[in-house]
């Protein structure tokens, strides 16, 4: 009885060892409370609360710099929040959903951040954008913008 025992119990944890191996984890896993809300386009932002100002989703090819503003909440140390710039379609032909730029902010706790944009000496070409917001790699927000 002893042995029968034993050998079920050895099918179970090499059963259970099989499981783990085969549908463990893979790679890293990961989890945040942060959140993004509140994102706005604009073409300047409040410098010490980064807070949208002069709130646009049009602007002209000569503008000297456009801003996304987002609004961070309950992040933990060393949050990571990425934004990817994107020439989506336009007047530059053969060129559709291009990623322009990806800038990668480091925050914590709750608060507005800002990433910015300025164009070539020749400036924005014209056409549809968009700005993808990622937290720790994972998407969460799109912002559309156009240049006319």
């Amino acid at each position: 009885m002893v042995k029968k025992g034993f050998a079920v119990l050895s099918i179970v944890v090499l059963g259970l060892a099989t499981v783990i191996s085969l549908g463990g984890c893979q790679g890293e896993v990961s989890f945040t409370t942060a959140s993004l809300s509140d994102a706005t386009m604009c073409r300047s932002v409040d410098p010490e609360t980064r807070k949208p100002v002069d709130t646009a989703n049009v602007f002209s090819p000569d503008t000297p710099e456009i801003h996304c503003s987002v609004k961070l909440s309950n992040a933990p140390d060393e949050t990571e929040v990425t934004s990817q710039w994107i020439y989506v379609q336009g007047e530059v032909e053969g060129l559709k959903n291009h990623k322009i730029a990806e800038y990668t902010l480091t925050s914590e706790d709750t608060g507005y951040l800002s990433f910015s944009l300025t164009p070539s000496e020749k400036g924005f070409p014209r056409g549809e954008y968009l700005v993808r917001l990622s937290i720790e790699g994972e998407e969460k927000l799109n912002v559309p913008f156009s240049v006319q």
